[in-house]
């Protein structure tokens, strides 16, 4: 399972974003999340709505990244829960509309305090690396995420820093998948990166 999370902020215009977003798709990416930090709400649907009439639905999934009104309006595949809300999995289904829900999980804590969520279909774990989206932010390491990941009674997805140079470490351990932005959006071969990421992830 390969998330591309959008960052607009990483082109030059709205334009080359939407492009990168509509290629990804159509080269391979299963899964797209929809995460427009910095924007008013106006602008958040508005954009919402153009991801997802552009997208190849017949290959491609949309997650909203923590935006009830956005998700009512283009009713994603999935609904994406930020680690400092403390709203349910089920709460989350009803409002958004979604029938997959996924959490950031940082810390042990916070994994035990969701573990038993039933209506959480997967957890999203990091920050493993350090990443571009948060340079200065803590991060878990190969290990303490793996530990993470034998703790957890949801599937697994492995974020922050990830890129072909270590995505094989998380392929390693038993997580199910990967969110990515980086590498995604900065790639200057895109078809050739999405290839290259699905012979670890499909």
């Amino acid at each position: 399972m390969i998330i591309y999370i959008t960052d607009i902020d990483k082109f030059d215009n709205e334009k080359s974003f939407l492009e990168n977003i509509k290629l990804a798709s159509f080269y391979g990416i299963n899964f797209i999340q929809i995460r427009l930090n910095n924007l008013d709400q106006g602008k958040k649907i508005e954009i919402s709505k153009k991801i997802n009439e552009i997208v190849d639905k017949e290959n491609t999934k949309i997650i909203v990244n923590q935006d009830f009104e956005s998700s009512r309006i283009i009713s994603p595949y999935g609904f994406h829960i930020k680690s400092n809300e403390k709203i349910t999995g089920d709460f989350a289904k009803s409002e958004s509309g979604a029938r997959w829900i996924s959490k950031s999980i940082h810390t042990k804590d916070e994994l035990y305090e969701n573990n038993n969520d039933l209506d959480i279909d997967a957890f999203v774990i990091g920050t493993i690396y350090k990443s571009n989206s948060h340079p200065n932010g803590p991060t878990l390491g190969i290990e303490k995420f793996m530990e993470l990941v034998r703790l957890s009674k949801k599937p697994v997805i492995g974020i922050g820093g990830i890129n072909l140079q270590n995505i094989d470490a998380i392929k390693k351990s038993n997580a199910i998948g990967v969110a990515m932005i980086s590498e995604l959006a900065n790639t200057n071969n895109l078809e050739k990166t999405i290839n290259k990421l699905k012979s670890y992830y499909d």
